[in-house]
């Protein structure tokens, strides 16, 4: 059951990554610093969705070791 929730959270992660993705493509107001541009709304859901998968697949392993064990 744990490792069933631990997917769960992971899933919703990645789904929040797409999330952050494809709200950055809607028009912004021009931001008044570099580093609040749209550019970086874009990076941090394509970084959470590739930690998300890296969660997940360290997930299973963790997972394949137990019934291992």
């Amino acid at each position: 059951m744990k490792t069933l929730l631990r997917v769960f959270i992971v899933v919703i992660i990645i789904l929040g990554g797409v999330l952050i993705i494809v709200v950055g493509k809607k028009p912004f107001p021009k931001p008044e610093c570099i580093v609040c541009g749209v550019n970086l709304i874009r990076t941090l859901g394509i970084a959470e969705v590739i930690l998300g998968l890296g969660a997940l697949v360290i997930q299973a392993n963790l997972t394949e070791k137990q019934r291992n064990l």
